[in-house]
């Protein structure tokens, strides 16, 4: 399945980058606070979240799949009213997202560019939470066994 190396180089570039650690609180066990999907409970705020958002896959001839494009929402999630203390966390995932490369074991990623800004506020529970970051397009190839 391609999301799983997908989503497991989208942490190593986030949580690799001493810059944006630095602007995040740590974890109990001194783990920054860039996680998949959803946060913890007891996650102190600002967080990077990363999670699947659509895709498509790119065939050559018949059933063989040759890449693939995914989008990815990423961007950082606080408690607050205004955006101003995410801008530098979202200005810093775009800096190490828009226009990267690579790859982890499995997975070469070709190319990644952010095709749309995210931003938007809500309430849970009397709390206001506000998002901000954006969503990137990853086009991704198995590395040939």
């Amino acid at each position: 399945m391609i999301i799983l190396p997908v989503e497991q180089w989208l942490q190593e570039v986030l949580a690799g980058d001493t810059k944006l650690v630095a602007l995040l609180p740590k974890y109990p066990g001194a783990n920054p606070c860039i996680y998949g999907y959803v946060a913890p409970d007891n996650a102190p705020y600002p967080v990077v979240i990363y999670s699947y958002h659509s895709g498509s896959d790119v065939y050559g001839s018949g059933t063989a799949r040759i890449m693939s494009h995914l989008v990815y929402q990423v961007k950082a999630v606080g408690e607050g009213a205004t955006f101003a203390n995410l801008a530098p966390i979202a200005d810093r995932i775009d800096e190490l997202l828009h226009g990267a490369s690579g790859g982890v074991t499995g997975l070469s990623v070709l190319s990644c560019m952010r095709e749309a800004p995210v931003a938007y506020p809500e309430i849970q529970n009397g709390i206001q939470y506000r998002h901000l970051g954006g969503l990137y397009r990853l086009q991704v190839r198995p590395e040939e066994v």
